[in-house]
Protein backbone atom coordinates (compact mmCIF):
# COMPACT_ATOMS: atom_id res chain seq x y z
CA UNK A 1 0.00 0.00 0.00
CA UNK A 2 1.73 3.25 -0.82
CA UNK A 3 0.50 5.74 1.80
CA UNK A 4 1.67 8.56 0.10
CA UNK A 5 -0.05 7.84 -2.76
CA UNK A 6 -3.43 7.37 -1.32
CA UNK A 7 -2.89 10.66 0.81
CA UNK A 8 -2.43 12.83 -2.15
CA UNK A 9 -5.16 11.28 -4.09
CA UNK A 10 -7.77 11.36 -1.05
CA UNK A 11 -6.82 15.08 -0.52
CA UNK A 12 -6.41 16.09 -4.31
CA UNK A 13 -10.05 17.73 -4.86
CA UNK A 14 -10.11 19.69 -1.93
CA UNK A 15 -6.72 21.01 -2.60
CA UNK A 16 -7.79 21.69 -6.17
CA UNK A 17 -10.34 23.79 -4.29
CA UNK A 18 -8.85 25.72 -2.39
CA UNK A 19 -6.75 26.51 -5.43
CA UNK A 20 -9.92 27.78 -6.85
CA UNK A 21 -11.15 29.79 -3.71
CA UNK A 22 -7.22 31.72 -3.49
CA UNK A 23 -7.09 32.50 -7.05
CA UNK A 24 -10.75 33.71 -7.20
CA UNK A 25 -9.82 35.78 -4.52
CA UNK A 26 -6.84 37.17 -6.00
CA UNK A 27 -9.50 38.10 -9.44
CA UNK A 28 -12.32 39.44 -7.30
CA UNK A 29 -9.85 42.03 -5.57
CA UNK A 30 -7.85 43.05 -8.62
CA UNK A 31 -10.90 43.35 -10.44
CA UNK A 32 -11.18 46.63 -8.42
CA UNK A 33 -8.02 48.20 -9.02
CA UNK A 34 -8.59 49.83 -11.97
CA UNK A 35 -11.88 51.33 -10.30
CA UNK A 36 -10.19 52.28 -7.28
CA UNK A 37 -7.18 53.58 -9.10
CA UNK A 38 -9.20 56.13 -11.48
CA UNK A 39 -10.14 58.20 -8.18
CA UNK A 40 -7.39 56.79 -5.78
CA UNK A 41 -7.36 60.32 -3.71
CA UNK A 42 -10.38 59.78 -2.47
CA UNK A 43 -9.93 56.40 -1.64
CA UNK A 44 -7.15 57.20 0.38
CA UNK A 45 -8.38 59.75 2.40
CA UNK A 46 -11.71 57.41 3.58
CA UNK A 47 -8.49 54.84 4.22
CA UNK A 48 -6.78 57.57 6.40
CA UNK A 49 -9.93 57.36 8.59
CA UNK A 50 -9.69 53.64 9.24
CA UNK A 51 -7.83 52.73 12.62
CA UNK A 52 -4.46 51.88 12.30
CA UNK A 53 -4.93 48.51 13.70
CA UNK A 54 -7.39 47.37 11.04
CA UNK A 55 -4.93 49.09 8.29
CA UNK A 56 -2.03 47.14 9.55
CA UNK A 57 -3.85 43.90 9.92
CA UNK A 58 -5.22 44.33 6.11
CA UNK A 59 -1.64 45.09 4.88
CA UNK A 60 -3.10 48.52 3.93
CA UNK A 61 0.09 50.65 3.17
CA UNK A 62 -1.00 53.85 1.76
CA UNK A 63 2.27 54.89 0.46
CA UNK A 64 2.23 51.95 -2.09
CA UNK A 65 -1.22 51.51 -2.11
CA UNK A 66 -1.75 53.14 -5.59
CA UNK A 67 0.44 50.50 -7.05
CA UNK A 68 -0.44 47.16 -8.79
CA UNK A 69 1.96 45.33 -6.22
CA UNK A 70 0.83 47.52 -2.98
CA UNK A 71 -2.41 46.83 -3.87
CA UNK A 72 -2.05 43.28 -4.64
CA UNK A 73 -0.18 43.16 -0.51
CA UNK A 74 -3.61 44.42 0.61
CA UNK A 75 -5.85 41.44 -1.19
CA UNK A 76 -3.01 38.68 -0.33
CA UNK A 77 -3.42 39.02 3.61
CA UNK A 78 -6.95 37.38 2.85
CA UNK A 79 -5.58 34.81 0.24
CA UNK A 80 -3.09 33.84 3.62
CA UNK A 81 -6.28 33.92 5.62
CA UNK A 82 -7.91 31.07 3.39
CA UNK A 83 -4.07 29.51 2.74
CA UNK A 84 -3.85 29.31 6.93
CA UNK A 85 -7.33 27.40 6.88
CA UNK A 86 -6.35 24.78 3.94
CA UNK A 87 -2.98 23.64 5.66
CA UNK A 88 -4.36 24.03 9.03
CA UNK A 89 -7.52 21.55 7.84
CA UNK A 90 -4.81 18.82 6.24
CA UNK A 91 -2.41 19.15 9.16
CA UNK A 92 -5.04 18.72 11.96
CA UNK A 93 -7.26 16.17 9.59
CA UNK A 94 -4.03 13.94 8.72
CA UNK A 95 -3.68 11.59 11.39
CA UNK A 96 -6.75 12.27 13.24
CA UNK A 97 -8.57 10.93 10.67
CA UNK A 98 -7.73 7.64 11.03
CA UNK A 99 -9.37 7.43 14.63
CA UNK A 100 -12.21 9.26 13.53
CA UNK A 101 -12.77 6.75 10.32
CA UNK A 102 -11.59 3.93 12.25
CA UNK A 103 -8.94 3.28 9.84
CA UNK A 104 -6.08 2.86 12.18
CA UNK A 105 -6.09 -0.79 13.00
CA UNK A 106 -6.12 -1.88 9.16
CA UNK A 107 -3.26 0.84 8.72
CA UNK A 108 -0.94 -0.10 11.50
CA UNK A 109 -0.94 -3.66 10.86
CA UNK A 110 0.48 -3.07 7.27
CA UNK A 111 4.19 -3.57 7.04
CA UNK A 112 5.20 -0.16 7.42
CA UNK A 113 6.86 1.57 10.37
CA UNK A 114 4.66 4.28 12.09
CA UNK A 115 7.45 6.51 11.27
CA UNK A 116 7.46 5.85 7.55
CA UNK A 117 3.33 6.05 7.45
CA UNK A 118 3.74 9.34 9.41
CA UNK A 119 6.68 10.10 7.08
CA UNK A 120 4.41 9.57 3.71
CA UNK A 121 1.69 11.53 4.84
CA UNK A 122 3.69 14.65 5.44
CA UNK A 123 5.29 14.43 2.22
CA UNK A 124 1.81 13.93 0.86
CA UNK A 125 0.75 16.84 2.45
CA UNK A 126 3.90 19.29 1.58
CA UNK A 127 3.33 17.99 -2.20
CA UNK A 128 -0.21 19.21 -1.83
CA UNK A 129 0.62 22.43 -0.86
CA UNK A 130 3.75 22.85 -3.21
CA UNK A 131 1.00 22.35 -5.81
CA UNK A 132 -1.04 25.08 -4.26
CA UNK A 133 1.01 27.95 -3.96
CA UNK A 134 2.83 26.79 -7.56
CA UNK A 135 -0.35 27.22 -9.32
CA UNK A 136 -1.63 30.20 -7.48
CA UNK A 137 1.13 32.48 -8.07
CA UNK A 138 1.31 31.36 -11.89
CA UNK A 139 -2.33 32.35 -12.25
CA UNK A 140 -1.98 35.36 -9.60
CA UNK A 141 0.69 36.82 -11.46
CA UNK A 142 -1.19 36.81 -14.84
CA UNK A 143 -3.83 38.27 -13.27
CA UNK A 144 -1.98 41.20 -11.04
CA UNK A 145 0.19 41.78 -14.66
CA UNK A 146 -3.07 42.22 -16.80
CA UNK A 147 -4.50 44.93 -14.64
CA UNK A 148 -0.88 46.76 -14.54
CA UNK A 149 0.12 49.37 -16.67
CA UNK A 150 4.11 47.89 -17.01
CA UNK A 151 5.22 48.90 -13.40
CA UNK A 152 5.38 45.31 -11.93
CA UNK A 153 8.24 43.93 -10.33
CA UNK A 154 7.85 40.21 -10.78
CA UNK A 155 11.07 39.26 -8.07
CA UNK A 156 9.47 41.19 -5.40
CA UNK A 157 6.08 39.52 -6.91
CA UNK A 158 7.58 35.83 -6.51
CA UNK A 159 8.36 37.52 -2.92
CA UNK A 160 5.83 37.96 -1.86
CA UNK A 161 3.90 35.04 -3.05
CA UNK A 162 5.86 32.36 -2.24
CA UNK A 163 5.25 33.49 1.47
CA UNK A 164 1.61 31.60 1.15
CA UNK A 165 4.11 28.51 0.77
CA UNK A 166 6.07 29.10 4.09
CA UNK A 167 3.02 30.52 6.18
CA UNK A 168 1.14 27.15 5.03
CA UNK A 169 4.14 24.74 6.38
CA UNK A 170 4.18 26.20 9.42
CA UNK A 171 0.29 26.01 9.75
CA UNK A 172 0.50 22.93 8.64
CA UNK A 173 3.44 21.55 11.79
CA UNK A 174 1.17 22.78 14.28
CA UNK A 175 -1.89 21.05 13.22
CA UNK A 176 -0.01 18.49 12.62
CA UNK A 177 1.06 18.30 16.38
CA UNK A 178 -2.62 18.97 17.04
CA UNK A 179 -3.71 15.77 15.27
CA UNK A 180 -0.73 13.88 16.34
CA UNK A 181 -1.19 14.49 20.33
CA UNK A 182 -4.97 14.96 20.74
CA UNK A 183 -6.70 11.77 21.48
CA UNK A 184 -9.92 12.27 19.49
CA UNK A 185 -10.76 14.75 17.33
CA UNK A 186 -14.56 14.48 15.95
CA UNK A 187 -14.57 17.67 13.50
CA UNK A 188 -11.60 18.92 11.85
CA UNK A 189 -13.24 22.56 10.64
CA UNK A 190 -14.13 23.53 14.20
CA UNK A 191 -11.09 23.54 15.50
CA UNK A 192 -8.38 24.30 12.31
CA UNK A 193 -10.69 27.42 12.07
CA UNK A 194 -10.57 28.08 16.21
CA UNK A 195 -6.73 28.15 15.97
CA UNK A 196 -6.57 30.21 12.92
CA UNK A 197 -8.18 32.80 14.53
CA UNK A 198 -6.85 32.54 17.33
CA UNK A 199 -3.61 33.31 15.65
CA UNK A 200 -4.87 36.36 13.54
CA UNK A 201 -6.73 37.44 16.22
CA UNK A 202 -3.26 37.89 18.18
CA UNK A 203 -2.27 39.58 15.33
CA UNK A 204 -4.33 42.38 15.23
CA UNK A 205 -2.74 42.84 18.82
CA UNK A 206 0.81 42.10 17.20
CA UNK A 207 0.35 45.08 15.22
CA UNK A 208 -0.83 47.67 17.68
CA UNK A 209 1.86 46.57 19.91
CA UNK A 210 4.91 49.29 20.43
CA UNK A 211 7.10 45.98 20.67
CA UNK A 212 7.82 43.50 18.00
CA UNK A 213 8.11 40.90 20.74
CA UNK A 214 4.30 39.78 20.25
CA UNK A 215 4.69 39.05 16.59
CA UNK A 216 6.51 36.31 17.28
CA UNK A 217 3.53 34.58 18.49
CA UNK A 218 1.69 34.79 15.45
CA UNK A 219 2.85 33.15 11.94
CA UNK A 220 0.48 35.56 10.37
CA UNK A 221 3.08 38.35 11.38
CA UNK A 222 6.53 36.47 10.03
CA UNK A 223 5.89 37.86 6.56
CA UNK A 224 4.51 41.60 5.83
CA UNK A 225 4.33 42.46 2.28
CA UNK A 226 4.82 45.53 2.83
CA UNK A 227 8.58 44.80 3.92
CA UNK A 228 8.76 42.39 1.29
CA UNK A 229 8.02 44.86 -1.29
CA UNK A 230 10.11 47.83 0.53
CA UNK A 231 13.53 45.63 1.39
CA UNK A 232 13.17 43.06 -1.19
CA UNK A 233 14.30 40.44 1.13
CA UNK A 234 12.56 38.52 4.24
CA UNK A 235 12.67 39.61 7.74
CA UNK A 236 15.55 37.14 9.16
CA UNK A 237 14.27 36.75 13.01
CA UNK A 238 10.93 35.75 11.76
CA UNK A 239 12.33 33.42 9.04
CA UNK A 240 14.05 31.67 11.38
CA UNK A 241 11.31 31.45 14.16
CA UNK A 242 8.88 30.08 11.57
CA UNK A 243 11.47 27.32 10.44
CA UNK A 244 12.44 26.46 14.05
CA UNK A 245 8.37 26.15 14.63
CA UNK A 246 8.05 23.30 11.79
CA UNK A 247 11.11 21.84 12.84
CA UNK A 248 10.48 21.24 16.55
CA UNK A 249 6.43 20.25 15.57
CA UNK A 250 7.54 17.75 12.69
CA UNK A 251 9.84 16.16 14.97
CA UNK A 252 7.40 16.31 18.03
CA UNK A 253 4.91 15.07 16.00
CA UNK A 254 7.50 12.10 15.01
CA UNK A 255 8.41 10.96 18.74
CA UNK A 256 4.56 11.65 20.17
CA UNK A 257 3.07 9.33 16.98
CA UNK A 258 5.67 6.57 17.57
CA UNK A 259 5.31 6.31 20.93
CA UNK A 260 1.32 7.15 21.44
CA UNK A 261 -1.56 4.30 22.00
CA UNK A 262 -3.53 4.85 18.71
CA UNK A 263 -6.94 3.43 19.36
CA UNK A 264 -9.96 3.35 16.51
CA UNK A 265 -12.68 3.55 18.49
Amino acid sequence: MNVFRQEFKMNLKTALLWIFVLCSLSLIFMSFFPIIQKDMKTFLKLMDNFPPALKAVMGIVTETFSTPLGYYSFAFTFVILCGAIQAMNLGVGIVSKETRDKTADFLMTKPISRSGILHAKISASVALLAMTAIIYSAIAGFIIQSFSSGDFDVRKYLLVSVTLLFSQVIFYSIGLLVSVTAKKIKAVLPVSLAIVFFFYALSAFAVTSESDKLRFFTPFQYFKPEYIIAKGSYETAYLVTGIAIVIVSVLASYVWFCKKDVHSV
